[in-house]
């Protein structure tokens, strides 16, 4: 880092340069297919049956993927001190005819 000084302040020194670092985890949503499709697979539900209990699964699937990625940026230089979790607005909900 190239160290230089404007009105006092240095802007070499690691004091300076502290800034949170905030994980974020997008496309949180993608994770309601693959619950569907497990709780279709595992416990032989139609796809229309297993779609209102997928949110739930997916969560906890999202909550297990989340615990894997604080574990390995644990360690870096400088760990994320929060963690944001973002899915789109927009769910369409396919009819089943």
């Amino acid at each position: 880092m190239v160290g230089f000084t404007v009105s006092g302040i240095n802007y070499d020194s690691d004091d300076y340069w502290e800034v949170p670092v905030i994980a974020v985890l997008t496309k949180a949503d993608t994770l309601r297919s693959p619950a569907i499709g497990q709780l279709v697979e595992e416990e032989g539900l139609t796809v229309r049956e297993a779609m209102p209990r997928a949110e739930e699964l997916a969560a906890e699937m999202l909550s297990k993927l989340r615990a894997r990625i604080e574990s390995q940026l644990s360690d870096c230089k400088y760990p994320p001190k929060a963690y944001l979790s973002m899915a789109s607005e927009l769910w369409i909900e396919f009819m089943l005819w």
